[in-house]
């Protein structure tokens, strides 16, 4: 989710041809949605667990986000599924770290506790060195011909995008797995 930041509102700028700040003010729906929601979802996890479950679903609402934004958005310039994309993000957002970071010390011995999140953070900066990137590359090599970036076509970086939700899919439904043996 935040490698999409950094292309968030030039998507948005391109698929609805408003302003950078109009379509800044548009995705900004979407940390305060997380701040909102995020309390909520760790009360439940605390209450009920279901962490795993959790990741699932946030991975879940990744994918038809992102699929929104590679073809609803463009093909219908809505701005209502455009906001309903970014509530669902703002949910997913919330959902990953509310289960994921508790359930790392229900999985990983508690003398490798340091190693086991600096290893999530390592992944995770890995993630935000490399993907800009990857993005920006795709986005030239989409989009040859293209000098104006207010006319990228988005639909393959959000396909990458997607896919990494459907990777964390396959990871969440891995520690669903795990917990259930431990």
């Amino acid at each position: 989710i935040f490698p999409f930041q950094k292309y968030a509102v030039n998507m948005l700028q391109c698929n609805l041809g408003y302003s950078a700040k109009t379509a800044g003010l548009i995705f900004s729906v979407f940390p305060l949605g997380a701040a909102a929601v995020t309390p909520f979802l760790g009360n439940y996890l605390d209450r009920h667990g279901k962490g795993a479950t959790m990741l699932m679903l946030g991975a879940l609402l990744m994918i038809v986000c992102h699929l929104s934004f590679a073809f609803l958005v463009p093909a219908t310039q809505s701005i209502v599924i455009t906001f309903l994309s970014i509530i669902l993000l703002g949910i997913s957002f919330s959902l990953v770290p509310a289960a994921l970071w508790p359930s790392v010390p229900k999985l990983v011995d508690n003398r490798l506790l340091g190693s086991a999140y600096a290893v999530i953070f390592w992944i995770q900066n890995i993630g935000l060195y490399a993907f800009p990137m990857i993005i920006g590359s795709v986005l030239t090599s989409t989009n040859q011909g293209v000098t104006d970036p207010l006319q990228f076509n988005y639909t393959v970086p959000m396909l990458i995008f997607t896919s990494l939700g459907v990777l964390a899919l396959i990871l969440g439904f891995l520690l669903k797995i795990e917990d259930k043996r431990k």
